[in-house]
């Protein structure tokens, strides 16, 4: 089945966000912060396991993941509103 074209173009609202958004709002974090997102969002890692593997208790990965999205989302909205 073909997809019909409309009369009304699209024009996009908002930038996106390209990966080289997304390196340099990494690169802006903490070494600790990276390592962190490394575990637990990269590498699927539980905060139990990056715990272990980091040295540091569970609740020091649970606050530097925070801290660290915090820091990704504010850094991703900033690289928005410079476009």
């Amino acid at each position: 089945m073909a997809l019909e074209k409309t009369s009304m173009p699209v024009e996009p609202t908002e930038r996106s966000v390209t990966a080289a958004d997304v390196r340099r709002a990494l690169v802006a974090l903490s070494a600790d912060q990276r390592a962190v997102l490394l575990h637990v969002h990269f590498r699927g890692l539980s905060v139990n396991e990056a715990s272990r593997v980091l040295g540091v208790p569970a609740g020091t990965v649970k606050s530097r993941t925070y801290d660290a999205l915090r820091a990704l989302r504010q850094a991703l909205r900033c690289s928005e509103d410079a476009a």
